[in-house]
């Protein structure tokens, strides 16, 4: 007997053992599903597959960067340092692993909906009994729910050496709501909302990507434009400096008086110490755009200029567009638009749902059983439930009004803001762009007035002073034009995104007209 049990209980745990998932495998089914349906919904949405991972990327830019495996300064352009700083930011992963956790829920959602096996096996002692029961149940969009079993027991007689003895049972049993929330509809709302949900997601992830792109844009280009300052006053003290070495030799030879000298040299140690005040100004922002990017301060990085151009050829577009078709081009490609406005269609569809929960319930079910030669039985009935003691019915329905009538009004408010948005920031372009004409025109005007000055003062006619007034405004015009040009990009950039039309690729930025979302 007792080595008859020990091989019932070998046989058991063999099979419990071969049944065992380890953490490795279940990770890797859970990714494989996760990244499955994410691919899909990115392609149905965007019009292309996604490559998305919530894993880092393995021998990334950042890590070559950190672990010094490139020597010497490393040039940067902006899409380069998109990847870096989407890396090591927590905001960043936190957006990432949201995406990833509603695709969990759409799985888990879709799970319920399949067939779904199940096995079991028990040892007894003193009985010396193994039970074993296997089967598989199914829930239908109907409604319905199939459930088949089939059972085993195999009796081994203790007080014999009788061998084991098989008895076998079998249950097969279907439920069917008919009233009371009995729709396809409502039977598939949680499904249906779990994959509205991933859509959400994956639309809100995306608009997060190009956000994000677009904040470390704005600040990759103040940074630029510092060095750019920094850049046009080294020009400036080198001119002053030979200004002020002419005014120092004429004046020893008693062509010039001390106090144009003087007024040189003072316009020269003025310029000496702005450039030492903005060379500290561009390595403080260099070093927090290094923290930003998640970079060791000590991390030698160039940044490329030319990504001032991005976006110059779209500007002719931007300018063509009136308000109304701005207006419907945002509606159309606004991806926080979208998820807002299908979030008043899943309140309506709540409506619904709680509505059929308010009428009577009625059910069919039907079994069968077999338990043995000649014990076959089956039964069927119907199920009625007065729809009375609803108070939580009538508390869900009347939510659900109240949220349709919420959604509603912030769909409104959104589309509101939205016209809001674009219109200043429509205006902001037509701004920007005079400006940089203005600034461009005060430019050409203060180089005449330095040559202008210098001639003059070269042939006697003019003095120091007029000199330094048409430097000190060419360095201010050169400066403006800078900062204009500067705001002229964000101000494309801003249009862009607000028109839903910027993209974030591997190619760094673009804009699309034509991508169905």
């Amino acid at each position: 007997m007792i080595n008859r049990l020990l091989c019932v209980c070998s046989c058991v745990t063999v099979l419990l053992v071969a049944s065992c998932v380890t953490p490795e495998e279940a990770l890797l089914a859970a990714d494989d599903s996760a990244y499955a349906l994410l691919s899909k919904n990115a392609e149905e949405v965007f019009g292309e597959a996604s490559d998305f991972s919530i894993e880092a990327p393995v021998n990334s830019l950042r890590q070559r960067l950190i672990s010094g495996e490139l020597s010497g300064p490393v040039e940067l352009n902006l899409l380069a340092c998109l990847e870096i700083a989407s890396e090591d930011s927590p905001a960043y992963q936190a957006e990432k692993e949201g995406l990833y956790l509603s695709a969990l829920a759409l799985r888990l959602e879709q799970w319920q909906f399949e067939s779904q096996f199940f096995f079991g096996a028990e040892a007894s002692a003193p009985a010396d009994t193994v039970t074993v029961s296997t089967g598989l149940q199914k829930a239908l969009g109907t409604g319905a729910t199939i459930l088949a079993d089939i059972g085993s027991n195999m009796l081994a007689v203790v007080s014999s050496d009788k061998p084991f003895s098989a008895l076998g049972a079998a249950t097969f049993s279907i439920t069917q709501p008919l009233l009371g929330g009995a729709s396809a509809e409502v039977i598939r709302e949680p499904l249906t909302q779990a994959e509205r949900n991933l859509v959400y997601s994956v639309r809100s992830f995306e608009r997060y990507r190009r956000s994000f792109a677009l904040d470390l844009a704005f600040q990759y280009f103040q940074l630029i434009e510092s060095i750019r300052n920094f850049e046009i006053e080294t020009k400036n003290f080198e001119g002053l400096l030979l200004l002020a070495e002419r005014n120092d030799a004429l004046a020893e030879a008693g062509q010039l008086n001390d106090i144009e000298a003087d007024q040189a040299r003072q316009d020269t140690l003025e310029s000496s110490n702005r450039l030492l005040e903005l060379d500290a100004r561009v390595k403080k922002l260099l070093d927090d755009f290094k923290l930003l990017l998640g970079l060791p301060v000590g991390v030698e990085i160039v940044l490329q200029e030319s990504s001032f151009d991005v976006f110059l050829e779209s500007e002719e577009y931007l300018l063509s567009l009136e308000e109304t078709s701005a207006i419907e081009t945002s509606f159309k490609s606004r991806l926080d638009y979208l998820n807002r406005a299908d979030a008043t269609l899943d309140s309506e569809r709540r409506v619904y749902v709680a509505e059929e929960a308010l009428k009577a319930g009625l059910g069919l079910k039907a079994d069968t059983s077999y338990q043995g030669p000649g014990e076959l039985d089956w039964s069927a009935g119907l199920s009625f439930d007065l729809p009375i003691n609803q108070i939580p019915q009538q508390n869900s329905y009347r939510s659900s009004l109240i949220s349709l009538e919420k959604s509603l009004r912030d769909e409104q408010f959104l589309k509101d803001s939205i016209v809001a948005g674009l219109r200043d920031n429509m205006r902001n372009l037509h701004n920007s762009i005079e400006g940089v004409a203005i600034q461009q025109s005060s430019i050409e005007l203060a180089k005449k007035r330095v040559e202008s000055t210098d001639m003059n003062l070269a042939a006697g006619r003019s003095d120091t002073r007029s000199v330094l007034e048409a430097r000190r405004a060419l360095v201010s015009a050169q400066n403006s034009l800078a900062a204009a040009e500067r705001e002229r990009l964000t101000a494309r950039l801003s249009l862009c995104f607000d028109l839903g039309i910027l993209r974030v690729g591997v190619d760094g930025f673009r804009i699309s007209l034509t991508d169905s979302l």
